[in-house]
């Protein structure tokens, strides 16, 4: 394993689990997740059961959000995957590429124009790189669209009217959770 990449998460929510899966299976060849990070000792415990009885990987050390800092002195990441609240992704993405690493995020990058700032300026400060996931835009309704407008065949686009059906399943838990609340957020549209 000496050629694969490390890397650490921070955020143990819904969202980090899709990469934990794909490094612990699926890129195992090419990835090893050294080190998790979170605000809650439940969900890194969680994480570590899941990892082991479910992925049959290696349980991986774990570090509250305070000891950030020390996780990545400590394990020596390529990358930072970031997959917090919303809210707090600049912060984290920020300190990693300080701290020498590149970062990946989870959609949205951040939540404003202000924390947006701040990751672009450490973008160019460090020369780190970042990568922002949002797999939505490849669906095929999606890319359509994008083809349509880049070819001009409906013309200028002057106005957009967004509505987002949301269904009870997953929709509909945007407004159970932190998503409902636009300091944490951006809203439903940001996010």
């Amino acid at each position: 394993m000496a050629s694969s990449k490390r890397y650490v998460l921070v955020g143990t929510g819904g969202r980090g689990l899709t990469f934990v899966e794909s490094m612990i299976v699926r890129f195992k060849k090419d990835c090893r997740l050294v080190g998790i990070c979170d605000t809650n000792p439940g969900r890194l415990d969680y994480y570590n059961r899941h990892i082991v009885e479910k992925l049959g990987g290696k349980e991986v050390p774990t570090f509250s959000a305070d000891d950030f800092d020390t996780m990545v002195h400590q394990t020596r990441p390529d990358t930072v995957i970031v997959t917090t609240v919303d809210a707090f992704h600049h912060d984290y993405i920020v300190r990693a590429m300080e701290l020498g690493c590149d970062s990946i995020t989870e959609k949205p990058m951040t939540i404003d124009d202000d924390k947006c700032r701040k990751i672009m300026d450490a973008v160019t400060r460090t020369g780190k790189h970042l990568r922002v996931t949002f797999n939505y835009r490849w669906r095929l309704g999606c890319t359509l669209v994008r083809k349509i407008i880049q070819e001009g065949t409906i013309g200028d686009i002057i106005h957009v009217d967004l509505n987002y059906l949301l269904d009870t399943s997953h929709g509909a838990d945007y407004f159970r959770r932190w998503h409902r609340q636009k300091d944490k957020s951006g809203g439903l549209l940001v996010h």
